[in-house]
């Protein structure tokens, strides 16, 4: 039988079942190397804060309240290593996420240099602007979720996400308008 509820698989660890485990870290492992990525650590970083943040939740497990998000519980423990120190230099090639099934070898490079363009923005934008930025749209949690990872009120949250939108637009109207420039200095 394939458990698939948090709640059981945790339920099922502390019951015995060490093994249930695996799918804890197959179905959160990559979410985890993501938002390492997105948030500026090197590959190997990630790859080493994921296992960190994986080996620190299953320690923990019986502290998590069942009530309350596990998604969120462990988003809390990766976001607090990070916050200790655990980040080094930021890496220098965007997280590879998978495309859709009948992409053109033009439309892959477009999606990757786009991707890269992103990346290098978000690395712009002030630390506690990103965190959130990566947790609500690369994560998909919602407001209050975020709020509990990292310690601010869903006020906080919402506006954040909201200052952050318009800091990211006028970079990228900043950057539009440098290449429109570009390119009428050679058309002269």
């Amino acid at each position: 039988m394939e458990l698939r509820d948090d709640n059981i698989i945790i339920e099922a660890v502390l019951n015995g079942n060490k093994q249930a485990y695996a799918d804890i870290v197959r179905r959160y492992q990559n979410k985890l190397y993501g938002l390492f990525r997105k948030m500026g650590a090197s590959e190997s970083d990630a790859e080493d804060l994921t296992q960190e943040t994986l080996l620190k939740a299953y320690r923990k497990l019986a502290s998590h309240n069942p009530v309350q998000s596990f998604a969120g519980w462990l988003y809390t423990i990766a976001v607090n290593l990070q916050k200790d120190g655990w980040r080094r230099k930021t890496a220098e090639s965007p997280v590879q996420e998978e495309g859709c099934e009948r992409e053109t070898p033009e439309s892959k490079l477009l999606q990757k240099e786009l991707r890269s363009e992103l990346d290098h923005l978000l690395e712009k934008l002030p630390e506690h602007y990103r965190l959130v930025l990566v947790l609500r749209y690369t994560n998909q949690l919602s407001h209050e979720e975020i709020a509990s990872i990292t310690g601010m009120s869903v006020r906080q949250v919402t506006n954040i996400v909201h200052r952050a939108k318009i800091r990211l637009r006028k970079m990228v109207e900043a950057k539009e308008g440098q290449r429109y420039d570009i390119l009428e200095s050679y058309k002269s």
